[in-house]
């Protein structure tokens, strides 16, 4: 059994009015420690969404297969569907792992992996709260090359519930999406 990873790093970050995935976070770019964390967890791949011309397109050579998504402004449905249609036929299945989530440890995405099936969804839970990364299986990877707009899989998730996992992960939970949450995520990994 294969299970890959897909990165999203090709967002807008409207939000943070910067290319956030770029932003040092301990001496290196925030998109890195998500990145870091799929190759420490043993997944293959990983497929990465970015934007045409993203500056990770040369920080990251060699170190994952690049979709560049043209239309990724009108959402993370649109990298995600990009990427989704990237996936090697031996999968069986995707951890669908976001750029701007840099605490996610890799033994959640290890333990994540090791309940994989074809039919999975499996969402990881802090402490009763729902976070990221999910894992989807390869039979819904149709569906999932089929989104559009800037939902990603929320709207499936209602047809498909998917089976919630405790992981004692407080990192599922923290993305970075502001100038304050960033100040906070530098706080927190180098106080």
């Amino acid at each position: 059994m294969t299970v890959g990873a897909i990165l999203l790093a090709a967002g807008s970050a409207r939000r943070m009015g910067e290319d956030k995935l770029i932003a040092d976070l301990g001496g290196k770019p925030l998109a890195e420690h998500a990145l870091t964390a799929i190759h420490a967890a043993g997944l293959a791949g990983p497929i990465v969404a970015v934007a045409p011309g993203s500056s990770l397109l040369s920080r990251f050579e060699g170190r994952g297969r690049f979709v560049e998504v043209t239309d990724h402004a009108l959402g993370m449905g649109h990298s995600l569907r990009a990427a989704i249609g990237q996936v090697p036929p031996e999968w069986t299945a995707a951890l669908i792992c976001l750029a701007d989530m840099p605490f996610v440890r890799p033994k959640t995405l290890a333990l994540l992996a090791s309940r994989a099936t074809v039919g999975a969804i499996i969402r990881p839970i802090h402490e009763g709260r729902p976070g990221n990364p999910l894992l989807w299986g390869r039979d819904h990877f149709a569906m999932l090359a089929r989104l559009t707009g800037d939902r990603g899989g929320r709207d499936l998730l209602r047809q498909h519930p998917a089976e919630l996992m405790e992981c004692g992960d407080d990192g599922v939970l923290i993305d970075i999406d502001t100038p304050e949450a960033l100040d906070l995520a530098r706080r927190r990994a180098f106080p």
